[in-house]
């Protein structure tokens, strides 16, 4: 039986920060405002979090019906294409290809040969059985993601290995320019078509950022319990030497990253792993990870980006074209896909009912889908560090 949704999710807010006020001695309730609290970032700066959730009625877990069942790497790849068939994607919409360079189309073409070559169909397994708990966007963006970094799938087996639940947090959709409306135009076709929800809060559905872009986020929640949060990014209309347009240019709408999380479950409590450990153990199977941020907010919100990676093949034409805007550009362009790595410590659990009835579900702890995050957003800053660590060329 569904649970009947929780009626004043503000008032959740309130007697969220006063627990968390209450058990971190380093967060502070805002005086301004009793759904938001203040964490010191530096001797002058606090960092705020507003804990107002994200309201959304729970969607099916829609990947399921196409990935189910996966013995093989040709059945994986099968099951991304009548998965990509099934709905609407940016492909499928005229405007949003114009600006995007064929080499997009032969981009894909070559991770799938490639991973027909290299990856084992014990590794089609792991990645299907994962994306099988996503929706049809994220699981064919996921499928893209992990099959252009090993980094991503060494996580997903050492998370096996040690027991973890690996959860989805988000997904960095690269679109065009705000000249064109690009973000704006996949924006629409989630809301419409893939049913994704805005946060009600205008500070954290909207982000604009001083090096030249800005970002949409959306939100999902699946019937399993599992939020999905897309960001959608794009250059700035009159910043012509933004890298984020030249992706999208070169790698069309693939994802810039794909961020994962790890939880355990012990003794009927569900933890986060934190941040330290995950780069210890991706260090020890040879992924290096690049410099950590939010490392202050008590594990709210912490992460970290592994080294980019790189693709060298990008045609003599094309990088001179995005070389004529800058010339550095000529070398981050080839900074192909990012995973990023995140920490988000859990609600309590006598909490915990009480968050997943806000979205009309019973908790379940023994559901290892059922990681509820004591902060659901981004944090401009670190939102931010994204691009800063991103194109680094070395």
């Amino acid at each position: 039986m569904t649970a009947q949704p929780h009626q004043d999710p503000g008032q959740f807010a309130r007697e969220f920060v006063t627990r968390l006020t209450q058990t971190y001695p380093q967060i502070l309730a805002d005086p301004q405002n009793p759904q938001r609290a203040l964490i010191k970032k530096t001797a002058n700066e606090f960092a705020s979090f507003d804990f107002t959730p994200v309201i959304m009625q729970a969607e099916a877990v829609s990947a399921r019906q196409f990935f189910n069942g996966v013995t093989s790497i040709q059945e994986l790849l099968d099951a991304y294409r009548t998965a990509r068939e099934s709905a609407v994607f940016e492909q499928d919409i005229d405007a949003a290809m114009e600006h995007v360079h064929p080499y997009a189309n032969y981009f894909l073409d070559r991770l799938f040969a490639t991973a027909k070559q290299h990856y084992t169909d014990q590794d089609a397994v792991l990645i299907a059985d994962w994306v099988a708990e996503l929706d049809c966007y994220v699981a064919v963006k996921a499928v893209e993601s992990l099959l252009n970094s090993k980094a991503d799938l060494k996580l997903l087996s050492i998370a096996a290995a040690n027991h973890w639940q690996v959860h989805f947090d988000h997904l960095a959709i690269r679109c065009g320019t705000q000249k064109y409306r690009d973000a704006e135009r996949v924006v629409e076709m989630l809301v419409h078509e893939h049913h994704y929800t805005a946060p009600q809060l205008a500070d954290e559905a909207y982000y604009r950022f001083s090096d030249g872009w800005n970002a949409y986020v959306l939100f999902k929640m699946l019937k399993n319990g599992q939020v999905l949060r897309l960001f959608i990014d794009q250059s700035d209309a009159d910043d012509k030497q933004q890298i984020i347009q030249h992706w999208n240019r070169v790698y069309g709408y693939t994802a810039h990253h794909l961020a994962i999380r790890a939880t355990t479950l012990e003794n009927g409590v569900r933890t986060a792993v934190p941040l330290t450990y995950l780069i210890d153990r991706l260090a020890e199977s040879g992924i290096e990870s690049l410099a950590p941020t939010g490392l202050y907010t008590c594990g709210l919100l912490e992460q970290v980006f592994t080294r980019p990676e790189k693709n060298t093949e990008i045609p003599a034409e094309l990088k001179n074209e995005i070389a004529s805007y800058s010339p550095t550009l000529n070398k981050v362009i080839e900074n192909g896909k990012l995973l990023e790595v995140v920490s988000r410590s859990e609600i309590d659990e006598t909490l915990k009912p009480a968050w997943f009835r806000l979205h009309g579900l019973d908790y379940d702890p023994r559901n290892p889908l059922h990681s509820a995050p004591l902060y659901p957003y981004f944090l401009p800053a670190q939102a931010a560090h994204v691009i800063h660590t991103s194109v680094q060329t070395q």
